[in-house]
């Protein structure tokens, strides 16, 4: 399946923005601060609310609460991490292909992503969840093992 993405990333990786990145020596690591910024403030919003769920803090406050307040960070941080990753990818596309930590990475941001926008945020917005806390456990053990699993995927880029 990855050979047939191999157009796309010959096509990123000739984009002007991509191409613009990479002939500075400051753009790439300013668009990574705040790739990684925007990383700190989704995964902060996210951990709170897994920790939250797990039990382990701010029991006295209802988790739909919590969610609710929490899903502006972790929506923007999401967004924001998402479209700086993108041009970080243009600036490296090619390179970017042949890399398996950004396979890995690809591999299990996807279902990150949708999980978080799928079954973690109908449960952390549900009254009940406090309830029902095998399946708040299971959510918040899914949602950090693939967070981790993305983070993990991240820094291996820059060594494999």
């Amino acid at each position: 399946m990855w050979e047939s993405l191999r157009p796309f990333f010959e096509w990123s990786d000739n984009l002007w923005v991509g191409q613009a990145i990479s002939s500075t020596t400051w753009a790439f690591p300013l668009v990574e601060t705040i790739h990684i910024l925007a990383l700190t403030i989704m995964y902060g919003a996210m951990i709170v609310l897994d920790l939250r769920l797990l039990g382990l803090a701010m029991r006295k406050q209802s988790t739909a609460l919590l969610a609710r307040n929490l899903d502006p960070y972790m929506t923007w941080g999401l967004v924001v991490m998402l479209a700086s990753g993108f041009l970080l990818f243009t600036s490296e596309a090619m390179k970017s292909y042949v890399n398996e930590g950004f396979r890995f990475k690809m591999a299990v941001l996807v279902p990150a992503v949708l999980f978080q926008f799928t079954l973690f945020r109908w449960v952390t917005h549900k009254e009940e969840v406090e309830r029902s806390r095998p399946l708040g456990w299971m959510v918040s053990v899914a949602s950090l093992v693939l967070w981790f699993g993305v983070g993990v995927g991240g820094r291996a880029i820059g060594f494999v």
